[in-house]
């Protein structure tokens, strides 16, 4: 499964159903619980960190995968969701809420 794959079953499986925090919640179990996601995270890393996304699929990911609305209908507000999103599910801490994000960037 490529990482976009994996990307989309981790988007799609937790946050269509679930509240933000939930969402970060259940993704940090999935990969604590599955040697296949612990494999892959580097994987997604890189291609969210290296924006190797084409033109347009970032943002399709959050709106069609996660099922979400974000500030600006744009891919580079939508890689910003998704850096916010690695750093979530890398964390132990605190979740930061994607809202905190909107005051530090407009």
């Amino acid at each position: 499964m490529k990482e976009l794959e994996v990307l989309k079953s981790l988007l799609g499986s937790n946050f269509r159903y679930y509240v933000y925090d939930e969402a970060i919640i259940r993704v940090r179990e999935d990969i604590k619980k599955s040697d296949f996601y612990k494999s892959k995270l580097n994987d997604l890393i890189k291609l969210i960190l290296y924006r190797k996304l084409s033109k347009g699929e970032a943002l399709s990911l959050i709106h069609n995968d996660a099922n979400l609305v974000i500030f600006e209908n744009t891919d580079e507000e939508a890689y910003r969701w998704l850096d916010l999103f690695l750093v979530n599910i890398v964390s132990e801490r605190e979740i930061i809420p994607y809202e905190d994000i909107q005051s530090i960037n407009h």
